[in-house]
């Protein structure tokens, strides 16, 4: 099981980075610098809920998430995966930064499937989430963009 946590801050407001984490249009393949824009796409979607396709083209990964979110929190549950296991999570919750901005706090539980989804869980563990914070840092920056 890979569980890891790390927080962000930025100076971008709350509603802003809310409104970037629930971006389920063409811009979201912009915003996550690991998104290949080929390999996503909208299954099905409502008001609090988005069910995608998504993956990074250059590594052969993919998922099917289901995306639900209540503002602090949002969860992506993996419905079917080739490099995670089902019912694995991403959460994220952001919250007003105490002097003004925001602070995006990601928690990853999931279970790893094949050599490839071995690899990758293996690389956040060991970081102990750094890699993953460079990448949400980066899709923070696009925002700016």
């Amino acid at each position: 099981m890979a569980r890891v946590s790390y927080s962000v801050t930025t100076d971008l407001e709350p509603k802003v980075v809310w409104d970037a984490l629930t971006e389920f249009g063409p811009r979201r393949a912009e915003l996550w610098p690991d998104l290949s824009p080929e390999s996503f796409k909208v299954l099905d979607r409502g008001n609090n809920w988005a069910r995608v396709k998504e993956g990074t083209a250059s590594l052969g990964i993919w998922s099917i998430e289901r995306y639900e979110w209540t503002q602090p929190v949002i969860t992506a549950t993996v419905e079917e995966a080739n490099a995670a296991q089902t019912g694995g999570t991403w959460r994220m919750q952001v919250e007003p930064g105490p002097n003004g901005g925001s602070v995006l706090t990601v928690s990853m539980n999931r279970k790893a499937k094949g050599f490839v989804g071995h690899v990758i869980h293996g690389i956040f563990q060991v970081t102990s989430g750094r890699f993953l914070a460079a990448r949400t840092r980066r899709m923070l920056a696009n925002i700016h963009g």
